[in-house]
């Protein structure tokens, strides 16, 4: 179960915060809708948890697999403003220890796109109509020097 603690002062030009366990994330209303701005707003907290979702998924699979990866970046873009033009494009690079194998490299971009099915978030956004689209590579850090 996840609880979740919302406060809320003042009204349109307001504020407030979402806690849950050790999160604390400020809100507000975007300043297009005639709010503040000071604040993240359910887009972005949308992507958020899209995204913090695959990353997550992404992670653990890697490390089921033992994969050698020291690492993940990822970037995430949400466009549209309902679920039948909803697009979340998650950009995606891991990186591998030097002495990482070819197999590794392949294990990683296999999995980058595993990921993104195992997803729980992910999934219920797509039954929705959200289209998910992941774009990812594979470094090792040998490959950075």
């Amino acid at each position: 179960m996840t609880t979740l603690q919302m406060k809320w002062n003042g009204l349109t030009k307001g504020s407030g915060t979402i806690e849950a366990g050790k999160m604390n994330v400020a809100v507000a209303i975007p300043e297009h809708f005639g709010g503040t701005g000071e604040g993240a707003n359910p887009k972005e907290l949308l992507a958020a948890s899209a995204a913090s979702c695959y990353l997550m998924t992404l992670a653990a699979m890697l490390q089921g697999h033992k994969i050698p990866a020291t690492g993940i970046t990822m970037s995430t873009e949400l466009t549209g403003d309902k679920p039948s033009n909803m697009h979340i494009v998650h950009t995606v690079q891991v990186l591998l220890k030097d002495d990482a194998q070819p197999e590794d490299q392949q294990g990683a971009q296999d999995l980058i796109h595993n990921a993104d099915r195992s997803c729980m978030i992910g999934n219920l956004l797509k039954e929705t109509g959200v289209k998910i689209t992941i774009e990812g590579n594979v470094n090792s850090t040998a490959a950075l020097h």
